[in-house]
């Protein structure tokens, strides 16, 4: 347990170490901030993805979900594509790919938690519905000119730091509260460390379930929301490769692959150790080839001590 527990902090405070003594530009104030401009849409993701895991299900559908809610923000806030002619004000193109994304989250943790079909593989069939949808929304072509209001969110500073960062750090405070001080919280705890237990104590354990997947879908849709900001346009592929790096931080971050362990300090830490090996590495020159080894083997490491955790 205290492998688990304590692993990751060790892990990510040696990353810190070896880098700022191997590079003299890795601890600069700059490289920090851009540390943080670079994990934060997969911290956004990571935040989201930690509820369900939490709760011992698993979410594979959050990068195309954000994918085609950041397409349905940007299409219906220029009335674009399948919106041709019919451009709403930004907050109302903002709530509309938000309300998308609680449907699909909805869709898999209903047939999960109603009929027993593991998230794995609700989640799975949600992927290719909201990857097919997504370029129906867009029409298989980049959505450009979009309004300032809309990419500000992501792409603006505040008082001279970056806006995605500022939604990341609210985003991840929030969700600590949560899972901390309610009782929504307590029932994640409780449905993923054991399910019937939680049964027996009278928690509806359908709507946990349910809940988590939901909650999930809105933080990839949030993160597809500071994404057009962060590039400054909308494309069809812009969730490729996101799938995988945020649930792997919620992993290296500690939280039990079982369930009923875990926290959002955790998943920041994992976002971190995801973060600054990719920074670390591309200041010593390391080619992308190597960052992928570098990061399978520190994820295996991670997954091994999680195990072992649990003796």
């Amino acid at each position: 347990m205290e492998l688990s527990r304590y692993g990751p902090v060790i892990g990510l405070i040696g990353l810190y170490v070896a880098f700022t003594l191997l590079n003299d530009r890795f601890l600069t104030v700059q490289n920090q901030v851009n540390v943080l401009q670079q994990v934060s849409i997969i911290g956004i993701m990571a935040i989201g993805v930690t509820f369900p895991i939490l709760c011992a299900e698993i979410d594979l559908s959050i990068a195309q979900v954000m994918e085609v809610a950041g397409l349905t923000m940007a299409t219906l806030a220029v009335g674009a594509r399948l919106f041709e002619g019919s451009a709403l004000p930004v907050p109302a193109a903002i709530l509309g790919g938000l309300l998308l994304a609680a449907a699909f989250g909805t869709l898999s943790g209903y047939v999960t938690a109603r009929f027993g079909v593991p998230s794995f593989m609700t989640t799975l069939a949600v992927l290719f519905l909201a990857d097919g949808l997504g370029l129906i929304v867009s029409g298989n072509r980049p959505i450009i000119g979009l309004p300032a209001s809309l990419t500000g969110v992501g792409g603006s500073r505040v008082f001279g730091f970056p806006s995605i960062v500022i939604v990341f750090a609210v985003l991840l405070v929030l969700s600590q509260l949560l899972l901390s001080y309610t009782r929504f919280g307590l029932y994640i705890y409780a449905v993923g460390g054991d399910r019937t237990a939680a049964e027996r104590m009278g928690i509806d354990v359908m709507t946990v379930r349910m809940g988590t997947l939901v909650i999930s879908s809105l933080f990839a849709a949030v993160a597809g929301l500071v994404t057009l900001g962060r590039i400054g346009s909308a494309v069809p592929t812009m969730g490729a490769g996101l799938l995988l790096p945020p649930i792997a931080a919620v992993i290296l971050g500690g939280a039990d692959l079982f369930g009923g362990s875990g926290n959002m300090v955790g998943t920041l830490v994992g976002v971190l150790i995801l973060g600054v090996l990719q920074n670390g590495l591309n200041l010593l020159g390391v080619d992308p080839a190597g960052q992928l080894v570098a990061q399978g083997i520190v994820l295996m490491l991670a997954v091994l001590a999680n195990v072992l955790g649990r003796d």
